[in-house]
């Protein structure tokens, strides 16, 4: 048996060779399954406190001018965009704000503009 191979059953090979890997995932699920029970940094449950928390104050009311002036700043340089690419003014129909895609924002910042 010296420099011999065992076997050259193919069957014999995957067989075994299976059997490894399908034993080293399952040791490994078992493996995750005891970190996942004793998780460090699993955050621990807050007590229920019986403090009951006091109204807020009335909040003086914020004045519009300086958050009027920014929308209206940033009006202005979105529509002098538009314009700058060839559009009319009045083919603008309307500027408003949405809700910006995550997909969008991982796009920024992957590219390094955000």
């Amino acid at each position: 048996m010296e420099g011999q191979a065992v076997t050259t059953n193919p069957w014999l090979i995957m067989a075994i060779n299976m059997t490894v890997v399908f034993v080293v995932l399952i040791l490994l699920g078992v493996l995750m399954q005891i970190v996942h029970m004793i998780d460090p940094t699993k955050k621990k449950k807050a007590p229920e406190a019986s403090t009951t928390v006091a109204a807020p104050a009335a909040a003086p009311v914020a004045t519009p001018s300086a958050s009027a002036q920014n929308e209206d700043e940033v009006v202005a340089a979105i529509v002098g965009a538009i314009v700058a690419m060839g559009y009319s003014s009045e083919q603008i129909a309307s500027i408003r704000p949405t809700a910006t895609s995550a997909k969008w924002r991982l796009e920024g910042r992957l590219s390094g503009r955000g």
